[in-house]
């Protein structure tokens, strides 16, 4: 160890170590007020542990837990900056994850088997299962890539847990119970407007004309509805799990919308009514459908419970706000092909609304069949 003196009259002591990642000589320093046996004997200590620190640490972490791995993770969305709902998400089903399988398990010796075994165990369906396995193989990925395991095998051999086919064909599942029909439509915008339920009977009018999502509709302002070119600019959403509101949820989400004659006259009749209500109690409000206590967001809590009331007691069964989505889909199905309706939707791909265009069209197909059942020249 050798000291040097700085202008200030600082001491600097300094001591040499072999770096053995890449066998060069190094230096560690340490500054002390000034020069004496005792600065000098501390001084040694301190730089004797960077030393053993420095010789110690491995670039790959061998001893991460779980639970760390999690955090870690969790923590680097945040760096990252990802949206306070896809860290919410992720956070809820690793956490959940990792509960099961325990906390304070290895990483490094970590099995794909015990994995399996443990969510298996848990009780839980496979859906919930296979959303665990992806949210927990995102993060051991990350943890590969940023040195705290290296575990290679558990990410690369966990796999989802694959449901087995029965022998028997399964009934086929009734789509129709995810849209309603259009005398279940006017049922239940008439029980909304027959018990007053004005920002109800719009708000559910308005989905079911331009199958938007609810988070969509929440944080659309105003001015992003432009009667002047007949288009809905969207945008951004609404979470209501975080209460925030952020870009779209996807890149396909963000789209104009086209607006049909029949939205037109029912966006007209909204403004108005707005214009009143917001008027009378003395709100004022940018967005397009607000919350009409305080003018901010509306809540989606109240909206849904709203519907599900409503449609239980005009329908016989619960209707959900995706369902009012559906809704708009299978209207569409009678004139537009389902890549026309995934664009006007704002998503990629989704399987419910395939089946629900082929349920449609193969309706259309089958009264088609009937008129022409119907032609007889001679009886």
């Amino acid at each position: 160890m050798w000291s040097e003196i700085q202008k200030n009259g600082t001491v600097k002591y300094c001591e040499r170590y072999t770096d053995p990642l890449t066998e060069k000589i190094k230096k560690v320093t340490v500054t002390m007020p000034k020069a004496s046996p005792q600065n000098k004997n501390k001084a040694t200590r301190i730089l004797q542990g960077k030393i053993d620190k420095l010789l110690t640490a491995s670039p790959v972490k061998s001893d991460t837990t779980l639970k760390e791995l999690a955090d870690a993770y969790i923590a680097s969305l945040r760096q990252r900056k990802r949206k306070e709902s896809t860290i919410r998400t992720e956070s809820t089903n690793i956490n959940c994850c990792i509960n099961i399988i325990g906390n304070d398990v290895l990483v490094d010796k970590l099995s794909p088997r015990y994995v399996n075994d443990r969510l298996l165990s848990s009780g839980k369906n496979i859906d919930t299962v296979n959303t665990y396995i992806k949210f927990l193989k995102f993060a051991l990925k990350w943890g590969i890539k940023s040195d705290y395991h290296s575990n290679n095998d558990i990410w690369f051999k966990l796999d989802y847990i694959h449901k087995e086919s029965p022998d028997e064909i399964p009934e086929v599942y009734d789509i129709s119970n995810e849209y309603l029909e259009p005398d279940e439509i006017k049922k239940l915008l008439n029980y909304f407007r027959d018990n007053n339920q004005w920002q109800d009977y719009y708000t559910s009018y308005f989905m079911i004309l331009t199958g938007m999502r609810i988070g969509e509709l929440i944080a659309l302002e105003d001015a992003d509805v432009d009667l002047r070119i007949n288009t809905i600019h969207i945008t951004k959403t609404y979470y209501p799990s975080t209460g925030y509101v952020t870009s779209a949820k996807t890149s396909d989400s963000i789209r104009d919308i086209h607006i049909q004659p029949e939205l037109l006259t029912l966006i007209k009749k909204l403004r108005l009514w707005r214009k009143e209500v917001l008027f009378e109690k003395g709100i004022k409000s940018s967005l397009f459908i607000p919350n009409l206590k305080t003018g901010n967001y509306m809540v989606y809590l109240t909206y849904n419970n709203h519907l599900k009331a409503a449609s239980l007691k005009s329908l016989g069964r619960e209707i959900t706000t995706h369902k009012l989505r559906h809704t708009h889909a299978s209207l569409l199905a009678e004139v537009m092909s389902a890549e026309q309706i995934s664009r006007r939707l704002g998503h990629h791909d989704d399987k419910i609304t395939k089946a629900i265009y082929i349920h449609v069209t193969q309706k259309m197909k089958q009264k088609d069949n009937e008129a022409v059942d119907t032609i007889s020249i001679i009886n």
